[in-house]
């Protein structure tokens, strides 16, 4: 929603949008985790 009303996000986020959260799979999840990211929310 955030992104369709244009508002600003913090420069530590990174929105990474896909077309279904169905093709969120663990290991993409657990590869966000290894690279770094504090946490992963997958919305939809």
């Amino acid at each position: 929603m955030a992104g369709t009303i244009r508002a600003q996000y913090p420069s530590t986020i990174r929105p990474i949008r896909i077309n279904c959260t169905g093709r969120v799979t663990p290991s993409l999840m657990m590869r966000a985790i290894g690279k770094g990211a504090d946490g992963v929310i997958v919305a939809g």
